[in-house]
């Protein structure tokens, strides 16, 4: 388990890189919030970002609250991740997904690179017009159809970079 600073909460805030969610479900063992694919979609699509699971916010305070199982959660978000009805792309590697020590709780941080223009628009759903979104400051934004647009355009002219 990869820990974390108490100092890097006192300075993270949600912004245009920064996403917290509570996921604690209806029994505070832990539920994965739907709207981190919101996210995920919104800083593949923008400029990347992290979503930290296990933060209560409040009021603009952040509190940490942690998730009592968070294995179940880690293999339910790679699970989401490779069904193609769910997410049209997964992004991430074995090292973007990490349960966190903080404060004796655990959280887990999910790093979301930005996708290339190549594999744009990253979306939920079987459609991307509909299920794309952008990051504009704190939020998840979904993208107009002229965006969508532009993304595919964008997309197919280009080739793919080589490995």
């Amino acid at each position: 388990m990869a820990a974390l600073a108490l100092s890097d909460l006192d300075r993270l805030r949600e912004s245009v890189r920064v996403e917290f969610k509570l996921a604690a479900g209806r029994n505070g063992l832990g539920q994965l919030p739907e709207a981190i694919w919101e996210s995920y979609s919104a800083f593949a699509n923008t400029q990347g970002g992290e979503i930290i699971l296990g933060v209560r916010e409040h009021e603009g305070q952040f509190s940490i609250q942690g998730i009592a199982q968070p294995e179940p959660l880690v293999q339910q978000i790679w699970q989401i991740l490779e069904d193609r009805s769910r997410i049209s792309c997964n992004l991430l590697g074995p090292r973007d997904v990490q349960i966190v020590a903080l404060a004796d709780k655990k959280l887990i941080r999910i790093h979301v690179p930005e996708a290339n223009k190549t594999q744009k628009p990253i979306f939920l759903g079987s459609s991307p017009f509909g299920g794309t979104y952008f990051r504009v400051g704190d939020a998840d934004m979904r993208a107009s159809h002229r965006q969508v647009n532009r993304l595919l355009r964008e997309s197919k002219h280009l080739t793919p970079p080589e490995s």
